[in-house]
């Protein structure tokens, strides 16, 4: 697996959420949000506002999320609970992810005849069996305090390695879907993140 020094540096996610964006399929890059400023004219880094979204760059494709905790007295606490939040804004983008690989996948194994809500039972299986804290393979990204109210703001993200990894390791699912993961977890990826650029995430 590569390591978060491969496959990121800190400057490349902050790249990502900014105006000046150039992903690896060249989609344009997330409408402007209006910036936080303190009265020390402060203003916040670009990705405090990216929320959970999915982006190729050159050096691989991710799934990241921007999670937030108030000033506390303990800042270890802090960091923590603005941790978990940005894995929880991961855990939603892989959640989508999940249902677009598994459409794939129904289409594979049943030839189309698969059922609506046959295929939304399958999706929501194999989603329950992710939590939070299979996401701990997450990895930071990048931090910011904002010096007005003492809020920090962190980073998080997923390499397509780690993704398949979790998904492959995953005992609870079928052998033959574990194997359709490995071959196919790249194609699911461009396909939501196509579908985020239709949005304009």
């Amino acid at each position: 697996m590569k390591t978060l020094a491969t496959m990121l540096s800190l400057g490349l996610l902050c790249s990502l959420l900014s105006t000046s964006c150039v992903t690896g399929n060249n989609n344009p890059p997330p409408p402007e949000k209006q910036p936080l400023y303190n009265p020390k004219q402060v203003q916040a880094p670009a990705w405090v506002f990216g929320g959970s979204g999915a982006v190729t760059a050159k050096t691989g494709k991710i799934l990241y999320g921007v999670g937030s905790a108030p000033k506390m007295m303990d800042i270890s606490m802090q960091r923590d609970r603005a941790a978990n939040r940005a894995r929880a804004a991961i855990l939603k983008i892989f959640n989508t992810y999940i249902a677009y690989m598994m459409k794939d996948y129904a289409r594979s194994t049943s030839a189309g005849d698969m059922s609506k809500e046959s295929y939304e039972a399958d999706v929501l299986q194999v989603q329950k069996t992710i939590s939070i804290g299979d996401l701990n393979g997450a990895q930071l990204a990048n931090t910011w305090r904002d010096p007005a109210d003492g809020t920090i703001y962190i980073l998080m993200a997923l390499d397509l390695e780690s993704i398949k990894d979790l998904l492959a390791n995953k005992k609870e699912l079928d052998a033959k879907l574990r194997d359709y993961v490995r071959a196919n977890a790249a194609k699911a990826f461009d396909d939501l993140e196509k579908e985020e650029a239709k949005r304009g995430k």
